[in-house]
């Protein structure tokens, strides 16, 4: 008989998965057999085409039931798949893996995110890992990374500018500063970049202008100066890069004088500071 068409084989694709995602879904919340077999067809599956849909339902389990999965996916090494998919030629793949990345960060303690994620600096194999396949880091790829940083994740994958961030928006996931800032000065400098850079910075601004706690967070990563004055342009060739560099000493300005007036031993923030700048 005549082949189905590929719409039609896609829907029959939907259907068997809502039928495996209600049958992993009995009893008390996601076994680790049945996890493990989706990581694992995950992991050896190659097509993209063959990955949107499950990982797409891999999502929605991690979002609806953190309870059950997270500690599952976590047991299972989780992780590594999203690593993995992270090397995808297409970008869906790249930016469903790291929703799946921020949900279940958002859902994890602090001691399970340390253990995830420090031991084997997968923050800086991130960083490495989303510029592969990407020559600039994009505007979807930024919004994503964003919604990690402040865990506030949602399914639905966003192609132009996010909102604005509100006051009550916390630096969740502050090593994402560092992401950012050196996926942007290693990528290939485009117009996109000048806008992503410009959207982060004032994120940055927004966030820090609003809460106290997510100023001092910043003053509490390690030489948080170095990669925020690499930001800056120190002889701009155009208003562009004057107004990002404007950007940057703002930055700077609101960092520096929250850390005098407000932080014990402050002072050793601007010593810091002033031999960062002089060693650039």
């Amino acid at each position: 008989g005549p082949r189905p068409q590929q719409k039609d084989i896609l829907t029959i694709r939907s259907y068997i998965l809502l039928f495996l995602k209600q049958l992993i879904m009995i009893g008390n919340g996601v076994k680790d057999d049945e996890l493990q077999s989706i990581l694992n067809y995950l992991t050896t599956m190659h097509e993209d085409e063959n990955l949107h849909d499950v990982l797409q339902m891999l999502i929605s389990l991690m979002s609806e039931h953190p309870s059950s999965m997270v500690p599952a996916f976590d047991a299972k090494h989780g992780v590594r798949t999203i690593f993995k998919l992270l090397a995808a030629e297409s970008q869906l793949i790249r930016l469903q893996a790291l929703k799946l990345l921020g949900f279940f960060l958002s859902r994890s303690t602090h001691k399970r995110k340390y253990d995830v994620m420090s031991p084997h600096n997968l923050y800086t194999l991130l960083s490495e890992r989303v510029l592969l396949n990407e020559e600039t880091l994009l505007l979807p790829t930024y919004n994503v990374l964003y919604e990690i940083m402040t865990e506030h994740i949602s399914q639905h994958i966003l192609y132009t500018r996010h909102p604005e961030p509100e006051s009550h928006y916390r630096l969740e996931n502050p090593m994402i500063l560092k992401v950012v800032a050196t996926l942007i000065r290693q990528s290939k400098q485009t117009e996109q970049l000048l806008e992503v850079k410009k959207l982060f910075l004032s994120d940055m601004t927004l966030l820090c202008n609003n809460n106290r706690e997510n100023r001092r967070t910043v003053l509490q990563m390690s030489v948080w100066q170095e990669w925020l004055i690499a930001m800056a342009y120190i002889h701009p060739k155009n208003t562009e890069e004057q107004k990002i560099s404007d950007m940057v000493y703002s930055l700077f300005r609101m960092l520096l004088h929250h850390a005098i007036k407000h932080e014990y031993g402050g002072w050793r923030v601007w010593v810091d500071t002033l031999a960062i700048v002089h060693s650039k």
